[in-house]
């Protein structure tokens, strides 16, 4: 079984490694670094030194910080606005409109089915898959990580193609972590997606509710279709399909399976980097899949290990290996006394 540790030191690891490359395409990335990119670099177009992990693994650090507080996922979304009140170098336009809609009412949280709403029930980016594993990481299990990853979601990315690729990736990571072969890991999973009913669990989350009745029925309406996508992307993925790397959640979700699958470390990770377009959000997804499997982050890349910034409860100038196994361990700790409580 992989600690959840090296799990999150992986995710941040391949993140950091696909900052360079974000938004280029194959063949700049190959005119100026290479045809192997094994180490950081510079060239982030947001401005993130080598070593520097993006808004993706920050954001599984701000859903850390937020579960410590044992406020549940009202403190999860403080901690993502304290996150977004510190001027991020990069942030997803629908993470950005989903935690300002609902700003001067902090204990709401259906601020991802009003953003969905009003963007004209169009939007399925990858910016809650690309932070889901923190689910997993801190300590969810079976029918309650399903529900968990359902939820950390849908309170930025309420389609249901968002919510139910995220259920899938966080069975898988279970799976894997169990041991179970590849693919017999990925079909597991997609049973688990198939036996969730993701509306219900938004709706007794107060994600869907008075407020956003027409998402609800959005949701209804299009969640049969969106779990046989998923189910599809994830079929191609694991016969090495990779139809994009851009931030289309499935997109992303093909991408992962089809590079994970291979035999170690950076063979699963670099071709993600190399693939450019949303590279580090793909590289991050590979990240959490491979340390899932137990592949080990190459030792190399750790003393550098940063995330590109500042925010109360993280200091960019921290090293990853320094601060992330506190940060881990207090809000694991934080609910586990929450899921025990009576």
């Amino acid at each position: 079984m992989p600690e959840p540790l090296d799990v999150l030191l992986s995710l941040c690891a391949a993140d950091a490694l696909g900052a360079a490359t974000e938004f280029k395409s194959p063949d700049v990335i190959q005119a100026r670094y290479g045809a192997a990119f094994r180490a950081y670099q510079p060239g982030s177009v947001f401005g993130f030194a080598p070593g520097e992990a993006t808004d993706d693994s920050q954001m599984v650090v701000a859903t850390l910080l937020g579960a410590a507080r044992g406020e549940g996922h009202a403190g999860v979304l403080a901690a993502f606005r304290e996150w977004l009140a510190a001027a991020p170098p990069d942030v997803g336009g629908l993470t950005r409109q989903a935690l300002r809609l609902t700003f001067t009412e902090p204990q709401r949280l259906d601020g991802g089915a009003l953003a969905w709403e009003r963007g004209g029930f169009d939007g399925a980016g990858n910016g809650g898959l690309m932070r889901v594993a923190a689910a997993w990481l801190l300590g969810h299990r079976g029918a309650a990580l399903a529900r968990e990853a359902a939820v950390l979601t849908a309170l930025t990315h309420a389609d249901p193609r968002c919510v139910y690729a995220s259920v899938f990736l966080t069975a898988f990571m279970e799976a894997l972590a169990d041991g179970q072969a590849y693919a017999a890991a990925a079909q597991a999973a997609l049973g688990v997606m198939d036996s969730l009913d993701a509306r219900d669990v938004l709706v007794e989350a107060g994600v869907l509710g008075l407020h956003t009745q027409d998402a609800h029925r959005a949701f209804r309406g299009r969640e049969r279709e969106a779990r046989a996508q998923v189910r599809a992307r994830v079929r191609s993925g694991l016969d090495g399909t990779v139809t994009s790397q851009s931030g289309y959640v499935l997109d992303t979700l093909e991408a992962a399976v089809a590079h994970a699958r291979r035999a170690d470390w950076w063979a699963c990770v670099e071709p993600a980097v190399l693939g450019g377009d949303d590279s580090d959000t793909v590289a991050c997804v590979v990240g959490a899949v491979v340390g899932a499997r137990g592949l080990s982050t190459p030792p190399e890349l750790l003393p550098e290990l940063r995330l590109g910034h500042s925010w109360p409860g993280w200091d960019r100038g921290w090293i990853a290996t320094q601060h992330l196994p506190n940060v881990l361990a207090r809000a694991a700790r934080s609910v586990a006394g929450t899921t025990s409580s009576p």
